[in-house]
């Protein structure tokens, strides 16, 4: 009985580096998925079920109270509690029906007869229906460029029912106030998309990376395959 064949070096060699290159391959896949596995019940279990007290929710209407050393920030918020919220909301959402219910069951209704609906006998300045929000993703005020831009518009033309009311410096501490809590494409929040090197989230980037790791692990091995083939 004849013995079988003893593998060649190059044979050796060739499936040794196709078991290196599948190492790559499954450390990429594994984390991969281990990254968007689900928790498992005994992880979630192990814990134990746990108690927290619920969070008050502030007073939307307390007055606020400036430091001894206020900044620009401090004076725009106290600014903005006495000029601007009642109109623009505690949060900038607008004159929403939720924030207007937070008023005493008598100023709930902003448009009433004797109010600010710009009817016979109103004693109060008109109020339009709808008043934009001024912060958050939706704020009306992203057209402007710069906290200077904010600052000169709010110094001509607030509050509305007496223009000119606020004098500089506490315009330009609402507008620091305003534009601190902007959305992300509005004055000093607004970046280029590619200014930090920002990728993408996490997972996408992982993704990019995962799907370069196995394209070249599998280009090298396939160049690895295709040298070794035998001739004919």
């Amino acid at each position: 009985m004849s013995a079988a064949p003893r593998p060649s070096a190059t044979g050796l060699r060739t499936v040794a580096l196709r078991l290196v290159m599948l190492f790559p391959i499954t450390l990429a896949a594994g984390f991969a998925f281990r990254l968007d596995a689900p928790a498992s019940s005994s992880d979630a279990s192990s814990s134990g079920p746990q108690t927290t007290a619920p969070t008050p929710e502030p007073d939307p209407l307390a007055i606020p109270t400036l430091p001894e050393n206020p900044g620009p920030l401090d004076v725009g918020r106290v600014t903005y509690y006495y000029h601007c919220m009642p109109c623009h909301g505690d949060k900038g959402q607008g004159l929403t029906d939720e924030w207007r219910l937070v008023w005493e069951e008598d100023h709930q209704d902003c448009w009433s007869r004797g109010c600010h609906g710009e009817k016979a006998g109103d004693q109060a300045f008109p109020i339009p229906r709808y008043v934009p929000p001024v912060m958050g993703p939706s704020s009306s005020l992203a057209r402007f460029t710069s906290e200077e831009d904010l600052s000169d518009c709010l110094w001509t033309s607030h509050p509305p029912q007496r223009p000119g009311d606020l004098d500089e410096t506490e315009c330009q501490a609402l507008a620091a106030y305003l534009s601190q809590n902007a959305p992300s494409s509005m004055i000093s929040l607004k970046r280029a998309p590619a200014e930090d090197g920002n990728l993408g989230p996490p997972s996408e980037v992982l993704a990019l990376r995962t799907g370069a790791i196995l394209a070249f692990t599998l280009g090298v091995a396939w160049l690895i395959g295709r040298r070794d083939r035998p001739q004919s």
